[in-house]
């Protein structure tokens, strides 16, 4: 089974597995390694003093007396043998430590010993059930029984040397309690095997498994501005794959809807404007009468409503390519282009702005705003602030404001309100479909000093770009 068809799930414990039998195996070899060499540090040093005291004696001892003077040594963990063989090279089961003896060779050299041969190994012996020659030489020699009781083994180290123009072995053992290296090892990785693990754990699983849920929450932020982001790449466990191939398919139906709606109000219109203009022709030709002109009156009305509805495709649909814009330009702009007309409008801002949108629509927004203020509410003022990754403008006017409960009620399209100035009612309508479109809000509230309040909200631009690619 591949990787890809497991569920979210099987890979986040497998990760957690995997991450922690690499680094708990690399903690315990690394422990291992440590324990062993200052085990065989201290086989050296103890080998060390213990050869630098022996061998020096019984260097300067006569032949015939070595082996009598060998069992004058009292350290109950020594024990020295004269014989005719070496002990190290022939010991059963031993591990051999030739660098270890070449470095005691140099030693010994040191203090003046004339080596010819030196050997060294060392085994463990089971002092509970090994009644062995090794335990028995340390027991005759210090007359003391070992307490086998306390320690499970103990390690043996043979330190075999002769002496240049001798033919005899002095065998030298030093008996040490052996380390369990088990529970030494638990105690020292414990604290660095568990961090590790959830280090590696947390690590993997934000970078892998995440990547394409990340991807997918930038694509929906995108498409809800209006951006075409394309189709998410299919990656990540098989739960997710399923996640992103539904999320496509939404964002093409979406597209598809989009692509429908405007082409139907497209032929929509352009289908009517011809029998329309048609029937208008042969009306004109009647004879004035007053039935000729309640049908003049009801085609013009038809008319309207189909140019009304052809006016809100174009002005909804996307004018022009996404870029960043300056809000502060933007907004002074229109601001200067009411003063010049005579009109009373001044704007306060904060701080710049910049926003991803559409330049040609956005301008088109914040005319109609502020030419509806002027309209309805005489003077007039805009403000621009930011806050929380948002731009507010705040447009303000003096008028009479609207009624609560038709606040929401201005943006539907045909919706005039009462007003007696010809018009489609599509304004507000256009309005709130082109910010909703650049992934804002617009609402409409009525200020407590009197007249209208604007809100237009826009997402400040962060420079993320779409995750096609993970």
């Amino acid at each position: 089974m591949r990787w890809n068809d497991l569920t979210l799930r099987t890979q986040v414990m497998s990760i957690v597995l995997i991450s922690w039998t690499i680094v708990g195996v690399f903690s315990v070899v690394t422990d291992v390694v440590q324990i062993r060499n200052s085990r065989a540090e201290e086989i050296r040093n103890r080998g060390d003093a213990f050869l630098a005291q022996v061998v020096s004696t019984l260097a300067r001892v006569p032949p015939d007396s070595r082996s009598e003077a060998a069992l004058g040594f009292f350290p109950a963990e020594w024990s020295v043998r004269v014989g005719t063989q070496d002990a190290a090279t022939t010991l059963a089961n031993g591990r051999d430590r030739p660098n270890l003896a070449n470095w005691l060779t140099a030693r010994l050299e040191h203090r003046g010993i004339a080596v010819a041969e030196l050997s060294v190994a060392d085994t463990v012996v089971d002092a509970k059930h090994d009644q062995s020659a090794l335990l028995q030489l340390f027991k005759s020699h210090s007359g003391e029984p070992i307490d086998a009781e306390s320690v499970d083994a103990f390690l043996v180290s043979v330190f075999s040397v002769r002496l240049k123009d001798d033919d005899e072995w002095l065998n030298c053992y030093l008996l040490m309690k052996n380390k369990n290296i088990v529970p030494l090892v638990i105690v020292g990785s414990i604290d660095s095997l568990v961090a590790l693990t959830l280090l590696c754990a947390l690590a993997f699983l934000i970078q892998k498994v995440m990547r394409p849920l990340s991807a997918m929450a930038v694509n929906a932020e995108l498409i809800g501005r209006g951006e075409e982001v394309g189709p998410l790449v299919e990656a990540g466990a098989i739960d997710i794959r399923h996640t992103i191939i539904a999320f496509n398919r939404m964002e093409a139906r979406i597209v598809l809807a989009l692509e429908y709606k405007t082409t139907l109000l497209r032929s929509l219109g352009h289908d009517l404007k011809g029998p329309i203009a048609r029937m208008h022709d042969e009306i004109r030709k009647l004879e004035p009468t007053a039935p000729k002109e309640q049908l003049l009156k009801r085609l013009e009305t038809i008319s309207d409503i189909v140019n009304s509805v052809t006016d809100l495709n174009r002005e909804t649909h996307h004018d022009g390519e996404l870029a960043r814009l300056d809000l502060r330009s933007l907004v002074e702009a229109l601001v200067d282009e009411q003063v010049e007309a005579g009109r009373d409008v001044t704007c306060t801002i904060e701080q710049s702005a910049v926003v991803k949108g559409r330049h040609n629509a956005l301008t088109r927004v914040l005319r109609n705003l502020l030419e509806n203020a002027v309209k309805y509410g005489g003077r007039t003022s805009v403000s621009l602030t930011t806050s929380n990754d948002m731009a507010a403008i705040h447009i303000d006017d003096e008028g009479p404001g609207i009624p609560a409960e038709q606040l929401e009620t201005a943006f539907e399209p045909f919706q005039r309100l009462g007003a007696t100035e010809p018009g489609t009612g599509l304004g507000l309508a256009i309005v709130r479909a082109i910010v909703v479109d650049q992934g804002g809000t617009v609402t409409l509230e009525n200020r407590l000093s009197g007249g209208l309040r604007a809100n237009v909200l826009l997402p400040l631009d962060t420079g993320v770009q779409p995750g096609r690619k993970m």
